[in-house]
């Protein structure tokens, strides 16, 4: 008897994961949750904690936790999602060891004129040092991304 295996297409499920999503990078010496508290006051955001949608990554027989945060914009069909790119001392994505927080917006509704002005909306918080639009195809961990 022979025995079917099934083997889940890792590159179709990150290609539907980030269509109609753009990724930007922050960099901010605050902790999440003040930082948190300041976007939701610059962008009239309320970004509040997921506990389902924390991401666990194990590396070395060690358990690493990511807090993810999530505002959606229903009138806009648009989910925002904050992650914390540290975790002692390890990342959600090594290939952005510089960026302490990821900022994910998904679906059809913003463009790319739409994303700029929000970061740069982003950029005035006081306790960001930094922020920018990420190329999602330069990201070779981004499977690390999906909840």
């Amino acid at each position: 008897m022979s025995v079917l295996k099934l083997k889940l297409d890792q590159d179709a499920l990150v290609e539907d994961f980030f269509e109609d999503a753009w990724l930007a990078g922050i960099i901010s010496q605050a902790k999440d949750y003040q930082l948190i508290w300041q976007l939701n006051k610059q962008l009239g955001f309320d970004f509040r904690v997921n506990n389902s949608l924390e991401i666990n990554l194990a590396k070395n027989r060690r358990s690493f936790f990511f807090t993810v945060y999530e505002h959606q914009e229903l009138t806009k069909s648009a989910g925002h999602y904050f992650y914390n790119n540290h975790c002692k001392a390890e990342f959600l994505l090594p290939e952005l060891k510089h960026v302490d927080y990821l900022w994910l917006i998904k679906g059809n509704y913003y463009q790319q004129p739409d994303v700029k002005a929000l970061i740069e909306q982003c950029r005035k918080a006081e306790l960001v040092q930094m922020a920018s639009l990420l190329d999602l195809r330069d990201i070779r961990n981004r499977i690390n991304l999906i909840f």
